[in-house]
């Protein structure tokens, strides 16, 4: 049985790689749902492409918009907002949602796909990052399965052995080192960063 994916982000970079491989499996893997803030042109390729079950956008005018583009013979529902987007993350039908909204922005759905239990693959770390605790607990909650997508996190993940629900064994790490490879220290040089501190 293939599992239905919802993509949160489907015209990112993230969202239009999982859905690449989603059409390279689809004996395994079939789309229930796309979202998009505004990328109206965007999106209806990819509902042509995917013929997504809901496409959500970020507002009533985008959704219009969309809703003209795919014009009346698309089976794809259409809806916009917040809400929407928790509900095609939350869905009894859902297996597995990728979280790849930019930003706090990508916050509720991904909260709603761990609170119903998904297989949440998270390449948004702002939702650790702002919400750590209350992410986690509506992960642990929901008996979700939570998997790192993002780059730093995903070769973190793949660095520890894990047990039930993708969880991670720290008991035998003694201490976890992370590189600045990017962001303000991008470029410098290894003597300017001797005056580095956390402020």
């Amino acid at each position: 049985m293939r599992q239905q994916v919802t993509v949160l982000g489907a015209t990112g970079s993230i969202g239009l790689s999982t859905l690449d491989v989603i059409a390279r499996h689809p004996e395994r893997y079939a789309v229930f749902a796309l979202t998009a803030n505004r990328s109206v042109d965007e999106m209806a390729a990819l509902c042509r492409q995917h013929q997504p079950r809901w496409a959500v956008m970020g507002d009533d005018e985008a959704a219009e918009a969309l809703s003209e583009k795919l014009g009346a013979d698309s089976d794809t529902k259409i809806r916009s907002g917040a809400e929407a987007q928790c509900q095609v993350a939350a869905d009894a039908e859902v297996d597995v949602v990728m979280a790849a909204i930019v930003g706090f922005a990508g916050l509720r759905p991904a909260l709603a796909a761990a609170e119903s239990g998904k297989r949440l693959l998270l390449a948004n770390k702002e939702a650790l990052v702002s919400a750590g605790r209350v992410f986690m607990d509506a992960v642990t909650r929901g008996g979700a399965t939570l998997l790192p997508i993002d780059s730093e996190h995903n070769a973190m993940f793949q660095c520890l052995p894990v047990a039930g629900q993708a969880k991670p064994v720290m008991s035998s790490v003694e201490r976890v080192l992370l590189t600045a490879s990017g962001g303000p220290f991008r470029g410098r040089s290894r003597e300017s960063l001797v005056a580095v501190t956390p402020d």
